[in-house]
């Protein structure tokens, strides 16, 4: 804990004091400097953010978070007016410059314009903490910089830098105080929110602890993309029913584009920031990203109990589908996500053509605007020619609990 290291620092500190006359004057004055130095550096690591700022942030939208100072409590000189903690938005190449600076600067210029930005740092004497809270921050307006090549605003990283000086007790050193907050990706409209969460979660999930900012890999390995598609998966539609074996082999086909490679192969492959969310999908208006963000957007928002009971096989393609239903009964079916509408859900179905072989149909997709509408499993009732869900259940039996009592078969 920091406050053991102080007390540390403390009784060594008394310790040199103490032999002053057999150290001399000039190497007294050297070892108080450095430990002035080592008090220094510990008293700069232990002021965190302690609830961060939202990494997607739309302007003009309020905002929370918070700064602890750690070892404020034990060290803290009282002072008549409070210390007060600024934060400003910087640009990613403002929080390089910071991070790699070996003296305290202060911004030139801040690339935001936030309001509400300076609180008091307070002592709470009951919990032991010391801590500024900005409680209704707002970012009124952003400064864009240049940006590299393709790069789009949703890819711009910048952070919110809390900073302020205090004096220590009882030495009297002043001392600058700074830390940056977690990368955030700044949005003017709502469209740019699917874009900004791409960002995010490639940074959070790829990037080192201790990079400069806000450098990240442009490469990964696939086996690493797929442990972070299952947790933000799970986080998201916030289920306990994660992703399978099959489900990755299914969407490393679609973020390669490649449907002649075997699971075994795409575990050796590396997965770009390009492939993820900047190049469209062969015949599509969409990234993958994109894709995928719709199909938890939907699961969270309409289909969560099905995801649950397991009848949505959800991750198949219109030639999978097919395969699996040929040589089922008539009336036997399956829902799996639509390649071609983002967010939407459609249901494959074993039919009998004229000539009266087998044939496999696609029901048009149900958006998430038509689940809104009229459920899942009411839009399943009404539908008669779906019988047994794939492989042989009953569709009563699958959805039965989910169809809604108040409203009848449609004629």
């Amino acid at each position: 804990r920091c406050e053991n290291l102080v007390e540390v620092y403390f009784q060594l500190q008394q310790q040199v004091m103490g032999a002053s006359a057999e150290l001399g004057p000039e190497l007294l004055a050297r070892l108080l400097e450095r430990f002035n130095e080592v008090l220094c550096s510990l008293v700069k690591s232990s002021f965190l953010v302690e609830k961060q700022p939202p990494q997607v942030l739309k302007t003009q939208t309020k905002f929370q978070a918070s700064v602890r100072f750690l070892l404020g409590p034990r060290l803290l000189k009282a002072a008549a007016k409070p210390y007060m903690v600024r934060a400003e938005m910087v640009t990613e190449k403002q929080a390089r410059e910071l991070a790699l600076s070996t003296c305290s600067n202060t911004l030139s210029e801040s690339t935001g314009e936030i309001m509400h930005n300076v609180v008091a740092l307070e002592t709470n004497p009951t919990s032991g903490t010391c801590c500024a809270n900005f409680k209704n921050v707002l970012l009124k307006k952003i400064k864009r910089c240049e940006r590299k090549g393709s790069e789009s605003v949703t890819e711009e990283k910048c952070a919110v830098l809390f900073s302020t000086t205090v004096a220590l007790a009882p030495s009297n050193i002043s001392v600058y105080l700074q830390v940056l907050s977690l990368p955030i990706v700044v949005i003017v409209h709502g469209n740019q929110d699917n874009n900004a969460k791409a960002t995010v979660l490639w940074d959070n999930a790829f990037s080192e602890i201790d990079r400069v900012p806000f450098v990240v890999a442009e490469r990964v390995p696939w086996e690493k993309m797929c442990d972070t598609l299952n947790l933000k998966f799970m986080a998201e539609v916030q289920t306990s029913k994660g992703l399978l074996k099959e489900h990755y082999f299914f969407l490393a086909q679609k973020i390669f584009n490649d449907h002649s490679a075997s699971p075994e192969d795409f575990q050796s492959r590396n997965v770009s920031w390009a492939q993820f969310n900047k190049e469209i999908l062969p015949g599509r208006g969409f990234t993958f990203w994109q894709w995928f963000d719709g199909v938890m957007e939907v699961l969270k928002k309409h289909l969560k109990p099905h995801w649950n009971d397991g009848a949505i096989l959800g991750f198949v393609n219109k030639q999978q589908a097919h395969d699996l239903l040929i040589n089922k009964p008539d009336g036997t079916f399956l829902l799996r996500f639509s390649d071609s509408e983002i967010g939407g859900v459609t249901i494959a179905y074993v039919t009998r053509g004229k000539d009266g072989s087998s044939q496999v149909e696609n029901i048009q997709p149900f958006s998430a605007k038509d689940l809104s509408i009229r459920s899942l499993g009411d839009r399943i009732r009404d539908l008669g020619q779906l019988r047994n869900l794939y492989p042989n259940i009953p569709k009563d039996q699958a959805f039965g609990s989910h169809y809604n009592s108040e409203r009848g078969e449609l004629g």
